[in-house]
């Protein structure tokens, strides 16, 4: 009897646990900012409390290698027209799967409620997360919202913004199923963060 509640428990625990999984992400950075560093280290956190782990890098990545794991690139863009997906903070094309814009020069004027290494650190996690997940989807509270409130910017200048648990649920599916091919994808189809 008591082998047998051992194994069961080991079986629940081994069902709950989530096996980490390793994504690098490629900045373009304008300039090496020590706001950009910071964002990366705060995202970094965020992503291994759901058992992601980010590999940063600088520049893009050469197509001559071939990398393990799956690789995201982020542009940092300082001059966003006006008119160009007005209030996003950034975007990223989901069903591609590779490429986010973030759109530096808003966040830096979004900074009144909270620190502008906050801001960009949640806006690298959502975007990061939409590519993750591999849908086009928002969540009705947490990092994952499609539009951040004030409360939203002044709570996570204390706290960070958390993954609803249906987000931590699609980013492990999403990076299960990076070998295969998603199904009912637009080549082109973008996902912004209007805040």
């Amino acid at each position: 009897m008591k082998i047998l509640g051992v194994v069961a428990m080991a079986a629940v625990v081994g069902m709950t646990a989530r096996a980490e999984r390793n994504v690098t992400v490629y900045v373009n950075d304008l300039n090496a900012r020590g706001a950009l560093y910071q964002a990366q280290a705060r995202a970094a956190k965020a992503f291994a409390e759901v058992g992601v782990r980010i590999h940063w890098r600088t520049g893009r990545p050469s197509g001559a290698q071939s990398e393990p794991e799956p690789s995201i690139v982020v542009s940092l863009a300082e001059c966003t027209p006006a008119n160009y997906l007005p209030g996003a903070l950034a975007l990223a094309k989901v069903y591609e799967g590779v490429h986010i814009t973030v759109f530096w020069d808003r966040i830096e004027r979004r900074a009144p409620f909270a620190p502008t290494v906050v801001v960009l650190a949640h806006v690298l996690v959502h975007e990061i997360t939409h590519i993750l997940e591999g849908i086009d989807r928002h969540s009705e509270s947490g990092v994952m919202k499609a539009q951040w409130t004030v409360e939203d910017y002044r709570a996570m200048a204390s706290k960070p913004l958390p993954f609803a648990p249906i987000d931590v649920e699609l980013i492990q599916r999403g990076l299960a199923s990076q070998s295969g091919v998603v199904a009912m994808a637009a080549p082109n189809s973008v996902q912004k963060t209007a805040n």
